[in-house]
C-alpha cells in the first residue's frame, strides 16, 4: 500500500516554471505589439496635421494670388516663401508657384518637404478670373 503524504493536495495552486515563461512571452509580444501601433498612429496623426497646414498654408497664398494685378502677381510669385510655421514643421520647405496653362489663368502651387523622412508634396490650384473686358484682373 503506498504511502500518503498528509500535505499533498490534489489542487495545483503554484504555477510551473514554463507557465512563467509563456505568460511572460505573451505579455511582452502584447506590449510590444500595442506600443508599435501606438507609435505608427501618432506619426499618422502628425503627417495628417503637417497637410493640413500645408494646404492652409496654399489656399492662403492662392487667395492672395488671384486677387492680385498681373504684374503684382508677377512680382508675388517670384517672392514666394513659406510661413515660418510651415519652416519649423521642415526647415528645408519650399513653395513653388508655376503656370498650369499657356493662357496663365490657373496657378499651381506646391509644397515640397524636402525633409529626411519622405512626405507627399501638397499641391494647389487656383484659377484667375478674367474680367468681362477679357484681360486679367
Amino acid at each position: 500500500m503506498p504511502i500518503m503524504n498528509s500535505n499533498y493536495s490534489p489542487n495545483r495552486n503554484a504555477f510551473t516554471s514554463t507557465e512563467l515563461v509563456v505568460a511572460c512571452s505573451l505579455l511582452v509580444t502584447s506590449i510590444s505589439t500595442v506600443a508599435m501601433i501606438a507609435v505608427k498612429t501618432t506619426r499618422i496623426w502628425q503627417d495628417s496635421r503637417h497637410q493640413q497646414i500645408a494646404l492652409e498654408e496654399l489656399s492662403s497664398q492662392i487667395d492672395r494670388l488671384t486677387s492680385l494685378s498681373p504684374k503684382a502677381r508677377t512680382d508675388a510669385i517670384r517672392d514666394l516663401k513659406p510661413s515660418n510655421l510651415l519652416i519649423a514643421i521642415s526647415p528645408n520647405v519650399t513653395i513653388t508657384a508655376t503656370w498650369d496653362n499657356e493662357e496663365k489663368t490657373a496657378i499651381k502651387l506646391q509644397v515640397d518637404w524636402n525633409s529626411v523622412q519622405p512626405k507627399a508634396p501638397v499641391r494647389l490650384i487656383g484659377w484667375v478670373s478674367h474680367t468681362l473686358g477679357g484681360d486679367q484682373p
